[in-house]
């Protein structure tokens, strides 16, 4: 996925999402040219979000991060390239994950899922881990069973049934449009969050060797 050597015709310099990474560690565009990111565009997941080429963009920053750390060790630089393909692939490395020789299970909760409401949208129940589960189900008032699950979520507002899954410390929501998702304040708090922090949690002392 991430490569020390160049990989001829088929790379391309850098991508955008590359470019708004680096202002955000420091780094000047320039060190963008140094990066060999594959031609390959998405989509590459059946999605409408660039998943391949930001995930190759943040692959791209961790290989920077990783040649300034052995040039401060060694004096030498690495030249880093990233196959797109590869690096969309390690996104959802479960899906190809084995033990012992067998594949393992990535089926999601059986009542996981995007349900109508009773007011003509959709509601977005995350259920995969126990407690979301546990709180959603509680919520409706209905065991784990996805027709179950349906015939209570229709009986909801999706609003209303985000706030008292919320309430309950579970996970999901009213499906949005991009325009109303931008016109809710936690999209404004999110827009005003940098891309990334280096938060210090302890101390910590450099290596002797």
């Amino acid at each position: 996925m991430i490569s020390s050597t160049s990989r001829g015709g088929s790379m391309a310099p850098t991508n955008d999402a590359l470019r708004t990474i680096l202002p955000v560690a420091g780094w000047s565009e320039d060190r963008a040219r140094t990066v060999e990111i594959s031609r390959d565009t998405d989509p590459i997941l059946p999605t409408p979000f660039r998943i391949g080429e930001s995930g190759a963009a943040a692959l791209g920053a961790v290989g920077l991060a990783a040649s300034d750390l052995w040039e401060l060790r060694t004096g030498r630089r690495q030249e880093i390239a990233v196959d797109t393909r590869q690096a969309t692939a390690s996104l959802r490395s479960t899906h190809y994950m084995k033990i012992d020789g067998a594949p393992v299970s990535t089926e999601r909760n059986a009542v996981m899922g995007t349900y109508p409401a009773k007011d003509g949208r959709w509601s977005y129940l995350h259920c995969n881990f126990p407690n979301h589960r546990a709180a959603a189900l509680s919520v409706l008032g209905v065991p784990e069973d996805r027709e179950a699950v349906r015939q209570a979520v229709a009986k909801w507002d999706a609003l209303a049934l985000e706030e008292a899954i919320i309430a309950a410390k579970g996970a999901g929501g009213m499906v949005r449009t991009m325009e109303e998702w931008a016109r809710h304040p936690q999209a404004a708090a999110i827009a005003s969050l940098p891309l990334m922090e280096i938060v210090k949690i302890g101390p910590s002392t450099a290596p002797t060797s």
